[in-house]
């Protein structure tokens, strides 16, 4: 069977080793996030973890404040997250509908992120900008902070 998605998908996966419950409060709690999602200089405006609520923040990109927001759908706690990502602004393109699965192995957890576009198109412009590259940073700014969680 073929994977009829794959054009308009990122999946990136690492292993933390920290545990799966930590690594979920990384991702949903303001106390962790804010400390490795975005670059220093990001702003939290609001943050409500449940399904349907919101996270709008805004960071610092090429000498102007980006305002983002991520709409929360699913949540499972401490085993999948499922949430729309985009920037957050009137002529925004569709957010990328982005699964977060957190899966136990010996003590550590493997986290796979995968994002999905509306469209191939919108795909290739993440990528241009950076999407790739920006979820390994992200997850790669994640293992240092778990590290001193």
């Amino acid at each position: 069977m073929t994977n009829r998605t794959k054009d308009r998908e990122i999946v990136v996966t690492r292993l933390f080793d920290a545990p799966r419950e930590l690594v979920f409060a990384a991702f949903t709690e303001p106390e962790h996030i804010e400390q490795w999602w975005a670059p220093k200089g990001a702003t939290t405006h609001e943050m409500d973890v449940k399904p349907g609520g919101l996270w709008r923040y805004s960071q610092p990109i090429r000498g102007t404040d980006q305002p983002f927001k991520v709409e929360f759908i699913e949540i499972i706690k401490p085993i999948r997250l499922v949430y729309d990502y985009g920037t957050d602004s009137a002529n925004a393109s569709e957010p990328a509908r982005t699964t977060v699965t957190f899966e136990e192995e010996d003590g550590k957890t493997k986290v796979t992120l995968q994002l999905m576009f509306a469209t191939a198109a919108e795909r290739k412009q993440a990528v241009k900008y950076g999407a790739i590259v920006g979820a390994m940073q992200a997850l790669e700014t994640l293992a240092d902070y778990l590290t001193k969680a």
